[in-house]
């Protein structure tokens, strides 16, 4: 089997939106007939089972894996994680932090890759520590379209040994176009704002259900356009 596509989605700095747009692709990549898992790789972010909102419902998290050995079975897995009633599934920790050793990490991603036509890992700094970005598809850098979020952006992307695709939230398009410049990188997408997205995640609505913003439109053009190019090509 061929192995799924795996994208690296990080942030530029604290508040950049790493993760909602993790969720969001993840539930309109589901919602076009994909076989998606999002994996949540920073232990210190509270959880994207939480962003999904189905922190309550059963299934696998990363400290039910750990002690475990030999390769996994990724469609044995993906049946056993939580996931949305009308989404993906989600590999995440729960409200205990634990380490996930770096071997175990990429057992189990391999083995998702597997089963799954795509894999969306919300990148935390432990993980980009580790180089996992060096070993994945793409990778997407989010940045809030101020200042200070452009410049955390920079810093970022710094520390990876690719040049990763950038995603600028809450600016113009003429703005984002100087940061891709600036930071010699290719503009993927300009995300606006969506006054909804935090009143929804606090209903427990995750990012991207509903089928008619301009954010969920940009999420479509970038998961087609860019995630999937080998489709786009065809």
């Amino acid at each position: 089997m061929t192995n799924g596509r795996t994208i690296a989605v990080l942030g530029g700095g604290t508040g950049a939106g790493a993760t909602t747009l993790v969720v969001a692709l993840a539930m309109r990549a589901h919602a076009a007939g994909r076989r998606v898992t999002a994996v949540d790789a920073d232990p210190c972010g509270g959880g994207l089972d939480v962003a999904f909102g189905i922190e309550t419902e059963p299934g696998v998290r990363w400290e039910d894996l750990l002690g475990s050995d030999g390769p996994l079975d990724g469609e044995r897995l993906a049946e056993r994680l939580p996931e949305h009633h009308d989404g993906p599934t989600v590999l995440s920790f729960g409200r205990q932090w634990c380490a996930v050793p770096e071997e175990l990490f990429e057992r189990t991603w391999t083995g998702l890759q597997q089963a799954q036509e795509l894999l969306l890992i919300d990148v935390g700094r432990q993980a980009l520590a580790s180089g996992m970005t060096e070993r994945v598809d793409e990778v997407v850098l989010v940045a809030r379209g101020t200042a200070t979020g452009l410049a955390a952006a920079g810093a970022t992307a710094q520390q990876l040994q690719r040049a990763p695709r950038l995603v600028v939230r809450g600016a113009g398009r003429s703005i984002a176009r100087e940061a891709a410049t600036a930071l010699d990188t290719e503009l993927a997408a300009v995300l606006p704002t969506d006054q909804r997205l935090a009143a929804d995640t606090e209903r427990g609505i995750p990012p991207g259900s509903r089928g008619r913003s301009a954010y969920v439109g940009a999420c479509d053009v970038l998961l087609r356009d860019l995630l999937l190019p080998e489709e786009v090509a065809a």
